[in-house]
Formats: C-alpha cells, sequence, structure tokens
C-alpha cells in the first residue's frame, strides 16, 4: 500500500497549483499530482531560516479586561 501525505497549503514551484503537492513515505519523493513535478525530500534543514517555528497563540491574545 501506497502511503502518501499531501501538505496542506503547498504551491508546485513547477505549475503553481495550490494544494496539490504529496510526499510518499515510502522513498521520500515529493511530487505534485497535477503536473510531473518530482523532487527528493531534504534529509536536513540547510539553514536556520528554514526551520519552522511553533508557538502558542494564546501568550499573543490580550487579556480580557
Amino acid at each position: 500500500m501506497k502511503m502518501v501525505q499531501f501538505i496542506a497549503g503547498a504551491t508546485c514551484p513547477s505549475c503553481g497549483a495550490k494544494d496539490t503537492i504529496a510526499i510518499n513515505a515510502e522513498n521520500n519523493l515529493i511530487y505534485c499530482v497535477k503536473c510531473n513535478f518530482t523532487e527528493e525530500r531534504p534529509k536536513e534543514i540547510k539553514s536556520k531560516d528554514q526551520a519552522i517555528n511553533v508557538i502558542n497563540i494564546q501568550d499573543y491574545k490580550k487579556p480580557k479586561s
């Protein structure tokens, strides 16, 4: 069975279609289901700028008066 995970909000760099990028978990291949774009999933983050930061939205909400 082929395990595929779609990346929400991702835009294909080749055709520009949104929400068509998927990752094949078996071989770590990133591809677009609309066009023939494919690339290997990166093995590591190249720089800190590409890291995903997790924030808690509660930290940014104003307290109720």
